[in-house]
């Protein structure tokens, strides 16, 4: 493995950050295998992508029927089964009136569609985003992410006309201690109602962007009250409610999206991550109405829609629908936080959260989380960190792993954490 990781150095660039530098050679279900015969809990998905696990035969079976078939051509360049068959089965899923989907290759890409096709359709240029929320990485959605400031770091200027809304994340809000989440909410969306006071007219709005639950933000789950009135904000002002559901998607919170499970329909979705499968995609999703004023030709990708990328997507939907997956969210949600319990008179656990299967462990201080982690992977359980400061360690299982496994890894990580001493951080 040593090896592996100085080939490594000397031909990839160090900016992009690493978990871990374990050498995988090949994903079964919710394991890898590393190429010296490791086997490791994979309790991350890929971050969120492998929602059916790794290699599932069916997802197999239809990319490697796709590859004999047709690599790429291009949707812009003719059509073929798989995109349309893709786009066929969200339109039944997805909040009603949600129905036609652009497809791209990423989260970021997605997001940067949907900037495209808000400004464009309402003839408006400022951005609403809240504060501690990851959009991806690309300029326009590196304007929009907030959880951490190293995201934007060196590169100037970026997109303008995107302002910043506090999110109602109970445990980092303003008020004074006590306050519960719906206080936090009131305060939030106070701030909010002061920016378009004093720093943005309303007319100028063509958009609120916001991750129903914070991903890399730490796992919170906005209030639902918080969301609805988002949701008579933005059809007030003319403005767009877009919910980021690049993390949240594909039956994740116990629902086929958290907009479903919020009750809430934004006016466009950003999806990727599990929609692929494990394959690169993404897509923007709108109502008709909304698409069909996107003029042609002002947006486009050589590859989003690859037809191998839609062929994976489709066979994942299948498997999330044939197999019960969605519902099966809340179960695996309910056995993590049992099996964490233990950790709640931890004296460096602040607060363990669930919406659906995503469920957070939050510590004081990163040091607590990184070494937690790193306990549990000495015992061969892999996790990985979010939050603004990493200090959250964040549980993306397999909607389909066996209970059993799932069990023992969460037990791995509550015994290591209990293990893991590291002194508290100077107050």
């Amino acid at each position: 493995m040593a090896d592996f990781e100085a080939r490594a150095r000397k031909v990839l660039p160090p900016v992009l950050g690493h978990y871990t530098w374990l050498s995988i050679d090949r994903g079964e279900g919710s394991w890898l295998i590393t190429t010296d015969g490791r086997r490791v809990l994979d309790l991350t998905c890929g971050i969120a992508v492998t929602v059916v696990g790794h290699a599932h035969p069916r997802v197999v079976k239809a990319v490697t029927e796709q590859v004999s078939k047709l690599m790429h051509i291009s949707t812009g360049v003719a059509k073929y089964e798989s995109s349309i068959a893709l786009a066929e089965m969200l339109a039944t899923v997805t909040p009603r009136g949600l129905d036609l989907a652009f497809f791209g290759n990423s989260g970021a890409e997605a997001v940067e569609g949907a900037i495209k096709l808000a400004r464009q359709t309402t003839g408006r240029e400022a951005i609403i985003t809240f504060r501690g929320g990851f959009h991806g990485r690309t300029v326009g959605a590196a304007t929009l992410t907030t959880s951490k400031a190293q995201y934007r770091r060196g590169y100037g200027a970026l997109l303008p006309e995107v302002y910043v809304a506090p999110y109602p994340y109970a445990l980092a809000c303003a008020l004074p201690d006590p306050h519960d989440a719906e206080a936090c909410a009131e305060h939030c969306y106070a701030e909010l109602e002061a920016m378009l006071e004093h720093e943005v007219p309303p007319e100028h709005v063509a958009a609120i962007f916001i991750e129903p639950v914070l991903g890399e933000g730490g796992y919170v789950a906005a209030p639902a009250s918080f969301l609805g009135r988002l949701r008579e904000l933005a059809s007030q002002i003319g403005a767009l409610l877009v919910f980021d559901e690049v993390q949240t998607g594909m039956g994740r919170t116990g629902a086929w999206f958290a907009a479903q499970k919020f009750g809430v329909t934004p006016d466009v979705m950003t999806l990727a991550k599990a929609l692929g499968g494990g394959m690169p995609l993404g897509a923007v999703v709108s109502t008709r109405e909304r698409m069909e004023r996107w003029r042609t030709g002002t947006h486009g990708s050589t590859f989003g829609g690859n037809p191998v990328s839609c062929a994976s997507g489709l066979a994942t939907m299948q498997v999330i629908r044939d197999e019960g997956l969605v519902a099966r969210a809340d179960t695996l949600g309910a056995l993590m936080v049992e099996e964490l319990a233990a950790l709640r008179s931890h004296p460096r656990v602040r607060e363990i959260r669930r919406f659906g299967a995503m469920v957070a462990v939050e510590f004081d201080d990163k040091s607590a989380a990184k070494a937690a982690i790193a306990a549990a992977l000495e015992k061969d359980v892999l996790l990985i960190t979010c939050g603004f400061h990493d200090q959250v360690v964040r549980f993306i299982p397999a909607l389909n792993i066996r209970e059993d496994d799932l069990r023992k890894g969460v037990r791995v990580f509550a015994e290591a954490a209990r293990a893991a001493q590291v002194a508290a951080p100077a107050r």
